[in-house]
């Protein structure tokens, strides 16, 4: 484990460690108002228990935001590392066409799309969270558009290969106190893939009840 995430072990043990204490401190504190001041009821122990609740959910929402609600921010540089993967498309061919990408969606209204696709010696499986498919006349579409891409790099691929062609982006969390905090040092962040065609035409639509 990136030594930086023992910042995050810490701050779980500390807040368990804390939880313990409110429990027991508010379970003394209300046997101590019955026992020695006879009241069942006051205004400044319930304040003070109000207080350690709401520092204890503060900090517990702070650790689950930096270690799982925290999006993964690709043009930070200070956050993560990003490294990019180009690899031409290999062609596959049946009984009635050729085609680099093959379409299935799941059931629903709002359904992911799966998409596979071929490289050199690899079978690949993606799905519409983390790939999309660029068959227009421009490299990028709305969806790959809001990644830091290199476009001289796409459009020197887009020459060599014929617009045939997956480039995929990796951002990797750099060790540092937030990332540590969020026990995310080292680990792989978010990954988005580009699949580009050169047309619909290269894209083969599995029927929905067609069988895997």
């Amino acid at each position: 484990m990136n030594a930086w995430n023992f910042i995050g072990v810490a701050a779980w043990i500390i807040l368990v460690v804390y939880l313990i204490f409110i429990v027991i401190n508010i379970r003394q504190r209300h046997l101590k108002m019955i026992v020695v001041h006879g009241q069942h009821h006051s205004g400044r122990t319930i304040l003070i228990d109000l207080v350690e609740v709401v520092v204890f959910l503060a900090a517990l929402y702070g650790l689950v935001y930096a270690a799982w609600l925290r999006p993964t921010n690709f043009t930070n540089s200070a956050e993560a590392t990003v490294s990019y993967k180009y690899q031409p498309l290999v062609l596959q061919t049946d009984d009635k066409h050729s085609y680099y990408v093959e379409v299935r969606s799941g059931s629903g209204k709002n359904s992911l799309m799966h998409y596979t696709y071929w490289v050199e010696n690899a079978k690949v499986e993606v799905n519409s969270n983390d790939a999309t498919v660029s068959d227009g006349s421009g490299i990028l579409n709305l969806q790959a558009s809001h990644f830091p891409w290199h476009a001289k790099k796409l459009a020197s691929m887009d020459r060599q290969t014929d617009k045939a062609f997956v480039a995929t982006i990796t951002a990797r969390y750099k060790g540092n106190f937030l990332n540590g905090l969020g026990l995310r040092a080292g680990k792989t962040g978010d990954r988005f893939s580009l699949i580009r065609v050169p047309s619909d035409d290269f894209s083969t639509i599995v029927p929905l009840n067609d069988g895997e």
